[in-house]
């Protein structure tokens, strides 16, 4: 665990200072492996779309007997022959259908015979800037009853959200760490900043005789909501990242007490003490939910989400959980515009949204269920009309059935990916070892305004793929970068392309090094580089903290 004070650099400055100098550094050993970590991904290159499906009858009980002609996915509208199909039953594989070509994920854990299991993986994300200390025990206590279930391949992540993120617990497959978790998530003290601006802002108003002065911190109100609430969106769309890298059913379990789609709005409305036009004039934070949506979908993640506020009715909700729907006339439209975003997300990456019910425990049980029996349909990227992002649809031939699957998807490109790994390795313990790369920091020197970190870098010559060129060898990589502040704010990552040459009678093993010149301003942080190897594919990761001073 780090700890880093605050640190800035210009978001379009990194590109522009990385350098790739020929120098030779000597390597360093990895660190010893973790056994509870996850299974990284060594290789990223994606050919098939991958599509977990959850069919279940009127009951709401999974139906687990149809075959792959009973399938049906269209995208674009346009009918796709289906390349691969199996059956998930309680994590095992079932029956699965080899006839074409399958994703790279479901054909490696078949291969392991009757130990086939696909695991899961959970990025647990507490949002407990609008979460009550009542609405904060239901969940956790939900969660608790979760993990408790997870087989020995699963693992979990979990981090808060109150005005900035707090990474709580790494991957890890220890039941044991994710309890301790929970349990600092109830200890975590009042929290709620959201909760509390909504709370003051209705006295406010309450108090206020003047028509003007309680429509003015409405909006006043709204705005700061806005901006919070857009910081939350921005933050959860990062942090999927950290889902890439992972094998297996990938989910995002949201917990939260709501969010407000359009920020305000039904603040103002209660401030205007009717229906008007103008509650609508606050922006909306559709165009941050579509991003984590479609984000969600390239990466085959699923999203979750818990609105642990417990049943709500006109003028009260469980508990006390949010001062708005204690007010008649508004609390209809709160509600419905807190849980429009939760709805969304989990409709368009075929998930659930668990709402208005007190029993959480039981909703959890549903989100077990669903990552645990579902079918594997996999489809050949190549076959997909044009570029971009696609609609995705699939039907089952027997009526009566409810199938809910991502509802759409865009193939990420190489570059897509490797940044996705380099952000993946700044926020969680994630590393990628196809390419075993060190790192070594030298003393920061003062700049014109900033401070410049140099970073060495050192990989053997046989991780990458050198082709013959002449009397030499010549290997292109990319290079990314990348910086995290204790605050959790990111750099972007940035890229350059870099290139190796070798004369053709150089030894094996031999060493390649370049150096990235970093500008950064006082204090600590920590900096990520992902290498990716152009013409393989495979990927290595290396890190550091570093305080400048």
């Amino acid at each position: 665990m780090f700890s880093v004070s605050e640190m800035t650099m210009k978001k379009k400055m990194l590109g522009a200072v990385l350098a790739v100098l020929p120098a030779f550094v000597a390597a360093q050993a990895p660190p010893a492996a973790n056994p509870n970590l996850p299974t990284f991904r060594e290789a990223v290159e994606v050919r098939v779309m991958d599509l977990d499906v959850v069919v279940t009858d009127s009951k709401g009980q999974p139906v687990t007997d149809l075959k792959k002609e009973d399938f049906t996915v269209r995208v674009d509208g346009k009918p796709i022959p289906l390349d691969y199909f199996t059956r998930v039953d309680q994590g095992t594989i079932h029956a699965p259908d080899l006839a074409n070509a399958s994703p790279e994920l479901v054909l490696a854990e078949y291969r392991k015979g009757e130990d086939a299991y696909v695991p899961r993986h959970f990025l647990i994300y507490f949002d407990l800037g609008h979460l009550s200390i009542q609405g904060r025990k239901r969940g956790v206590e939900a969660l608790r009853d979760l993990v408790t279930r997870l087989g020995p391949g699963d693992s979990a992540r979990v981090v808060s959200f109150d005005r900035r993120p707090r990474t709580l617990n790494e991957w890890t497959t220890s039941k044991e760490t994710l309890l301790l978790s929970f349990d600092s998530i109830e200890k975590a003290g009042v929290a709620q900043s959201r909760l509390m601006t909504e709370l003051q802002t209705l006295r406010d108003i309450d108090t206020s005789p003047r028509r003007s002065s309680r429509v003015f911190s409405a909006r006043s109100y709204a705005e700061q909501e806005r901006v919070e609430v857009e910081k939350m969106l921005k933050d959860m769309n990062t942090e999927l990242a950290t889902l890439t890298a992972l094998n297996g059913k990938k989910a995002f379990l949201f917990v939260t007490g709501g969010f407000d789609m359009q920020p305000g709005s039904a603040m103002v409305q209660y401030a205007v003490g009717s229906f008007s036009l103008s509650q609508y004039d606050t922006k909306s934070v559709a165009p941050e939910v579509q991003a984590a949506i479609r984000r969600a979908n390239a990466s085959d993640v699923t999203f979750y989400t818990v609105d642990a506020r417990g049943l709500t009715t006109e003028g009260v909700s469980a508990g006390g959980d949010d001062p708005l729907l204690s007010r008649p006339g508004v609390a209809f439209f709160a509600r419905q515009d807190s849980q429009a975003g939760l709805i969304e997300l989990a409709q368009q990456t075929g998930g659930l949204a668990l709402l208005n019910t007190n029993d959480v425990a039981r909703g959890m049980s549903r989100i077990y269920q669903d990552t645990s029996t579902y079918y594997s349909i996999g489809v050949t990227i190549s076959k997909l009309p044009g570029t971009g992002y696609h609609d995705v649809k699939v039907d089952v031939s027997r009526p009566g059935l409810t199938v809910r699957t991502r509802r759409g998807f865009a193939p990420l490109t190489p570059n897509e990916r490797a940044r996705d790994v380099a952000q993946a390795a700044l926020r969680s313990n994630v590393e990628y070892k196809a390419i075993p790369v060190t790192m070594m920091l030298a003393p920061a020197r003062k700049a014109k305004k900033y401070y410049e970190l140099p970073i060495q870098l050192s990989l053997p010559a046989s991780s990458l793929t050198f082709l013959t060129e002449g009397d030499s060898g010549r290997a292109v990589a990319d290079l990314y970068v990348a910086v995290v502040d204790e605050n959790g704010n990111m750099s972007e990552v940035g890229h350059e392309e870099a290139t190796f040459k070798l004369p053709k009678d150089a030894p094996p093993d031999a060493k390649l090094a370049y150096t990235v010149p970093l500008e950064i301003r006082k204090g600590n942080a920590r900096v990520v580089v992902n290498i990716r190897d152009r013409e393989s594919g495979r990927m290595g990761t290396a890190k550091a903290d570093v305080r400048v001073e």
